[in-house]
């Protein structure tokens, strides 16, 4: 019988995906940081391919970490630590990094809520996570996925078949990759924007953003951006509600 995953964590074992996820990594100097390297499929092929380069894991598991430790202990630093619970200027202390990681499913939501509140320490990044929640975060409509790919340019790279881990999943992941942009707006005030925006997803817009600014004041951004009143967000695109931003929040 198949042992479950620690953390909730499926094991990539898979080498060609493996070598694909590393391919999407920039030759350079730039330091990657990898998030949950487990047992170190992908660590070992950041180091074979980048051998000068100074890599960062953070793994929560302190048996898994304990054994990179001992593994690579003069090749990498590893940090014993909830990626969640870090400062990503702790974990990058030069400013900027690669990102690269096989995401658990479990933390898919909060860890891109992560990836994206500390948009400035990525020079790009290239993440594997469920099939379905990296198809929401490119295609999808909500207050994440929007504000995602405003920060960040998405582009998929493959997709990921359950008997390439161990232990498998039932589902199919997916390799994306991640390209940051230069947006002229609070991160934080834009994603909490957005939430006003989608609170309530069957009412229109405009319904949902009255309770929070002057009717006169939100019928003129909203002629001036060219939203029709009756409009619901998830009709919107994503550019539409970043310039709605810009007007009802930013120069406010």
């Amino acid at each position: 019988m198949t042992k479950a995953a620690p953390l909730g964590q499926h094991f990539l074992v898979n080498a060609g995906v493996a070598d694909r996820i590393v391919a999407q990594v920039p030759p350079g100097d730039m330091p990657v940081l990898e998030i949950g390297p487990g047992r170190g499929v992908l660590t070992q092929r950041l180091l074979e391919r980048f051998p000068g380069r100074f890599l960062t894991v953070v793994e929560k598991d302190p048996r898994l970490a304990a054994e990179l430790k001992t593994r690579w202990h003069d090749r990498l630093r590893v940090i014993n630590a909830d990626v969640l619970a870090c400062r990503a200027d702790d974990l990058v202390p030069k400013g900027q990094a690669f990102l690269a990681g096989n995401i658990p499913y479990l933390i898919s939501t909060p860890l891109l809520e992560w990836v994206l509140f500390h948009h400035q320490t990525w020079s790009g990044g290239v993440l594997m996570t469920q099939d379905e929640f990296a198809r929401r975060l490119m295609e999808g409509s909500g207050p994440l996925p929007t504000a995602v790919r405003t920060f960040f340019k998405l582009s998929p790279v493959m997709r990921v078949s359950p008997g390439s881990f161990n232990p498998p999943p039932k589902v199919f992941s997916r390799i994306f990759t991640l390209t940051p942009g230069e947006i002229g707006v609070d991160v934080r005030v834009f994603h909490g924007f957005l939430k006003q925006c989608f609170h309530r997803p069957r009412r229109s817009l405009r319904n949902n953003l009255k309770e929070h600014y002057d009717p006169s004041v939100l019928d003129t951004a909203l002629e001036q951006c060219g939203i029709p009143p009756n409009a619901r967000a998830e009709a919107l695109k994503d550019s539409a509600l970043l310039a709605l931003c810009a007007r009802l929040v930013v120069s406010s």
